[in-house]
């Protein structure tokens, strides 16, 4: 009966361009990944990688991040995977500068690193990057 619970999970969050706001969305990606009854490892794995995935949206410039006032989108869903989206309406660059890192990691290289399965899909400025766990 558990399992039919964890596997319905889907939310969505918004939230501003903010980096403060960052922490939040990685509480909500380890608390969708707990209900997904898999181990500790893979929770802190969906947290990291969700995390980046939205310092990389935002932006780390609080300057630049003031001056867009559209959100960021999260969505997390539970089947027979577990997927997320964050999309937001603004350019991203598609690898790590050799200097601009996040919170001191290269976020590309660490999200390459943590997911098999990592897309990055653009259509003008809406970028959106998905990425999915096997639950099996």
């Amino acid at each position: 009966m558990a399992t039919d619970v964890a596997r319905s999970t889907g939310i969505t969050v918004s939230i501003a361009r903010d980096p403060a706001l960052v922490r939040t969305v990685r509480l909500v990606a380890a608390a969708v990944a707990r209900r997904a009854s898999q181990d500790e490892e893979f929770v802190e794995e969906v947290r990291l990688a969700v995390g980046e995935a939205c310092a990389l949206m935002v932006g780390n410039d609080p300057k630049a991040a003031t001056g867009l006032d559209t959100p960021v989108t999260i969505t997390l869903s539970l089947d027979d995977r577990l997927r997320v989206d964050v999309e937001s309406d603004a350019v991203v660059a598609r690898d790590d500068s050799g200097s601009g890192d996040v919170d001191g990691v290269e976020p590309w290289a660490l999200l390459r690193g943590l997911i098999d399965d990592l897309e990055l899909t653009e259509d003008g400025a809406h970028t959106m990057l998905s990425m999915s766990w096997s639950l099996s």
